[in-house]
C-alpha cells in the first residue's frame, strides 16, 4: 500500500480529497496537515510516496514545503492544487518537478485519471528502487568475494611482503581501517557435511552469535574463517568467548555438529592478522586430544594446561607418519618437537639425546629403511648442543628417505575411498568422516594417508570433483544451477556457487556463457 499525505489548512477539502480517493478505489494509506510546518513534521517522522499539497497555507506554503522536502532528500510524487491560476505559481511548480498543477474546483475525470497516472508512477519507483538495491546487493557481494579471496590467498600464501602478493591488499587495509579497529579472527572446523548442507542457515547463525561487522569465508574444507572488526575499545575476548560458546551450543542444539572454534587474540595490521591465523592452523592440531562429540574454544588456560601433553602428540604423530613412509610429515612434526623443547626448561641433555636416538630407531624399523643407525646415535649422544642433535636427527632422516627399501604406492584403502567419491558424489551426506566410517579407520587417519598417498586433501578432493562433474552439467545441459548443485551434493545452491567460485574464479552462470560463447 502506499502512502499519501494531504497538506490544505481547510479541513473541508481535505476531507473532499479522501472521500474522492476512495470513491475511485485508491487504496492509500492517508496522513493529513494543515499547514507546510505541519506536513514537514510528518514527513520527519515517516517517508510518503505522494504528497498532495495546497498552495496557500499558513506558516509555509506549498512551494516551499516541496523544496524543504527535496532539500532532505526525500523524494515523494508531488501534486499541487489551489485556487489560484497565476502563471508564477505554475512556474514555480514546474521548477520543482511538481507532476500536476491542480485548479480548484477539481473535475472529477481530471482527479481520477491523474492518481491512475500517480500510481503507475509509485510502482515504477519501486520497481527501481527494487533493482538499485538489487545492484547494490550484487556488488556488497562481489566486493566480499573479492575481499575473501585476495584476503585467504594472502594468509595462506608463504610470502610476507602484502602488495607484492596479493592486488587490492590497500582496499582491504581501508575496509579494516586498522587505524581504528582490530581484526580478531576465529576459525571454525568440523568433520561433518555441515558448512555445504546448511551453509545459509550456519552463515546466519555465524552472524547472530558473534554479532557486529564482519567478514566471513568459506575456505572449502569443513572450515570457516570469520574475521570479526572490532573497534579497539570493544574488543573484550572475555565477552567473544562466550559469543563462540554460545555458537558452539547452538551448533549443536540445532545443527547436531560439534564444532571446533579458536578464537584469535586482535591484529591491528595484515601482516600481524596473517601471524595470528597461522598460529591458529597450528592450534587446530588441539582436535587430535579430544573426541568428535567434545566442544573447545581457545583459551589460553586451557592450552597452558594442555602444553605438557604437547610433545607426545607430536611424537604419536611421527609414528604414524612413519607407518606411511610419510617424510615429509616426519620433518614438519619435527620441526614442532625441536621448537617445543627450545622453548621449554627441565628437559636434560640425556633426556633429549635418549628420546632421539629412539625416535629415529622406530623410524627406520617403521620405514624399513637400510641406514647405519649406530653412527647416528653415537653422533647424537656425542653432540655438545640441542642444534647439533637437530642437525643430526635431519640428516638421519634425510638418509632414510634416499634408502628406505620400499616405495610408497597407493594401497587398497585409497583407491575405495576414491571409489566411493567417483559413485556417490551427487550424495550431500558424502563426507571425509562418512567416508572414514565406512572403511572403519579414523578421518584424522584418512585424512593424511589420502594426503600422503595422492598430495591432496580428500576434502578438496571431493569438491574438486564435484565442482567438475558440476562444469560437464553446465555445458552439456540446460539445467537450472539450484538443480546442477543437488545433483553434485549441495543442498544449498548459494554454497555451491560459492565453491565454483572458489575453484574457478566465476559463477556457473558466468561460466556457461562463456562456455557457450566459445563453442
Amino acid at each position: 500500500m502506499y502512502s499519501i499525505l494531504i497538506a490544505d489548512d481547510e479541513k473541508k477539502e481535505r476531507e473532499g480529497i479522501i472521500t474522492l480517493l476512495k470513491r475511485y478505489g485508491f487504496d492509500l494509506a492517508i496522513t493529513q496537515a494543515a499547514n507546510g510546518e505541519e506536513a514537514l513534521k510528518e514527513f520527519q517522522k515517516k517517508k510518503f510516496d505522494i504528497l498532495l499539497t495546497d498552495i496557500k497555507m499558513p506558516f509555509m506554503d506549498g512551494i516551499q514545503l516541496i523544496k524543504e522536502v527535496q532539500k532532505r532528500g526525500w523524494n515523494p510524487v508531488c501534486i499541487i492544487y489551489s485556487a489560484y491560476g497565476e502563471f508564477e505559481y505554475a512556474q514555480n511548480a514546474i521548477s520543482l518537478g511538481v507532476l500536476e498543477y491542480l485548479l480548484k474546483p477539481i473535475r472529477l475525470d481530471a482527479f481520477e485519471e491523474l492518481f491512475h497516472k500517480v500510481i503507475d508512477l509509485c510502482k515504477g519507483k519501486e520497481e527501481a528502487e527494487k533493482e538499485r538495491e538489487r545492484s547494490r546487493q550484487a556488488y556488497e557481494e562481489v566486493a566480499a568475494y573479492k575481499l575473501s579471496w585476495n584476503l585467504l590467498g594472502y594468509l595462506e600464501s608463504e610470502d610476507t611482503e602484502i602488495r607484492d602478493r596479493v592486488p587490492f591488499m590497500e582496499e582491504t587495509e581501508h575496509e579494516f581501517d586498522f587505524s581504528q579497529n582490530i581484526g580478531i579472527p576465529v576459525l571454525l572446523s568440523c568433520y561433518s557435511n555441515l558448512f555445504s548442507i546448511e551453509w545459509e542457515a550456519y552463515q546466519n547463525e555465524i552472524e547472530k552469535q558473534l554479532g557486529g561487522r564482519m567478514l566471513i569465508i568459506n575456505k572449502a574444507d569443513n572450515q570457516i574463517l570469520v574475521i570479526l572488526i572490532k573497534e579497539r575499545q570493544d574488543s573484550r575476548i572475555k565477552e567473544l568467548k562466550k559469543k563462540c560458546e554460545m555458537l558452539i551450543e547452538q551448533s549443536k542444539r540445532k545443527f547436531q555438529t560439534d564444532i571446533f572454534i579458536v578464537l584469535g587474540s586482535g591484529a591491528d595490521s595484515l601482516k600481524q592478522l596473517k601471524r595470528e591465523y597461522e598460529d591458529m592452523k597450528d592450534l587446530l592440531d588441539y582436535q587430535f586430544f579430544v573426541s568428535d562429540s567434545m566442544l573447545l574454544v581457545h583459551d589460553e588456560s586451557y592450552f597452558a594446561k594442555k602444553e605438557k601433553d604437547m610433545l607426545s602428540l607430536y611424537f604419536e604423530r611421527i609414528i604414524n607418519c612413519a607407518k606411511m613412509s610419510d617424510y615429509k610429515g616426519i620433518k614438519k612434526e619435527m620441526v614442532k618437537v625441536f621448537s617445543y623443547i627450545e622453548k621449554q626448561n627441565g628437559f636434560s641433555s640425556i633426556y633429549v639425546k635418549y628420546t632421539f636416538s629412539d625416535a629415529i630407531k622406530k623410524i627406520n624399523d617403521l620405514t624399513k629403511s637400510e641406514i647405519d643407525l649406530l653412527e647416528y646415535i653415537e653422533r647424537i649422544y656425542e653432540a655438545r648442543s640441542f642444534e647439533e642433535v637437530s642437525l643430526i636427527v635431519y640428516d638421519a632422516l634425510d638418509d632414510m628417505a634416499e634408502n628406505r627399501r620400499s616405495d610408497v604406492k597407493e594401497n587398497r584403502l585409497i583407491h575405495m575411498a576414491k571409489d566411493m567419491i567417483y559413485e556417490r558424489y551427487g550424495d550431500s551426506s558424502l563426507s571425509l568422516s562418512t567416508i572414514a566410517e565406512e572403511l572403519n579407520v579414523s578421518s584424522a587417519y584418512l585424512s593424511s594417508l589420502f594426503k600422503i598417498q595422492t598430495g591432496e586433501n580428500l576434502v578438496k578432493f571431493i569438491t574438486k570433483y564435484r565442482v567438475e562433474k558440476s562444469k560437464e552439467l553446465l555445458t552439456q545441459s540446460n539445467i537450472r544451477v539450484g538443480d546442477i548443485a543437488r545433483a553434485v551434493g549441495y543442498i544449498s545452491g548459494s554454497y555451491y556457487i560459492s565453491i565454483f567460485r572458489n575453484h574457478e574464479g566465476c559463477s556457473p552462470i558466468q561460466y556457461r556463457e562463456k562456455m557457450n560463447e566459445n563453442s
